[in-house]
């Protein structure tokens, strides 16, 4: 008999701690469209950062929490990145895209505009609601793929108007991110969300003879959770 009772007291307390489970573990989605700042930063003074530009990111994401206030997530955009940069050597850089060669003078402004698949993932951390307010942090990595890439001068001497980059290009980018923003309750499942992001890239955006180059994204993620 208390073999049996002993049983029965395990399956009644895996019972609870797995409901307990259950209710704790929810998916959420998210689509968000981003206006963000990009700029290039450079290791060698031959090649230097003149600006930034700017862009707008789409995309979707899930979150995954595995405890009430923590999730994983993972998510899927369109990322717009690059920068203005400034030839600030002596020599001309040159580079090849199908065969043709094309020319960046000392003293020339130039800007890089780069277009990557981006598949964000990372940990979200937030508090208890507060009324209809909940803030949240997140810290996660940035792997990306190229789509297209291109280079564009209104220099007078050589002035390109979105010249293919993509050969001068590697297929894959990787970097990381920081975030922090809000979500408001509508109703039910459903939030608005606002915060801030920071990404920086951890890898050459180039694979030409051009000092090491890595992006900087600060970004205002505006989205709706459900």
């Amino acid at each position: 008999m208390k073999r049996i009772l002993m049983v029965f007291a395990i399956a009644a307390t895996a019972g609870t701690l797995t409901a307990q489970k259950s209710d704790q573990s929810r998916i959420d989605f998210s689509v968000h469209v981003d206006p963000q700042f990009s700029w290039l930063s450079s290791d060698d003074n031959s090649v230097v950062s003149d600006g930034s530009i700017f862009h707008v990111q789409a995309g979707l994401r899930m979150d995954y929490f595995f405890e009430k206030n923590y999730a994983f997530y993972i998510g899927f955009g369109i990322n717009n990145v690059g920068g203005k940069l400034l030839n600030n050597d002596t020599a001309d850089i040159s580079y090849l895209q199908n065969d043709s060669e094309l020319i960046v003078n000392p003293d020339q402004s130039f800007k890089l505009n780069l277009q990557y698949l981006d598949i964000p993932l990372g940990l979200k951390l937030q508090t208890e609601e507060l009324g209809y307010l909940t803030i949240f942090f997140q810290a996660g990595f940035n792997p990306m793929v190229n789509i297209n890439a291109y280079l564009s001068s209104e220099d007078e001497t050589n002035s390109y108007e979105k010249e293919n980059f993509k050969d001068n290009v590697p297929i894959f980018n990787f970097g990381y991110h920081l975030g922090a923003g809000v979500e408001y309750r509508l109703g039910g499942n459903t939030a608005a969300m606002a915060g801030i992001r920071w990404l920086s890239g951890l890898t050459d955006v180039t694979e030409i003879d051009f000092p090491r180059l890595t992006t900087n994204v600060i970004s205002i993620n505006l989205g709706v959770l459900f």
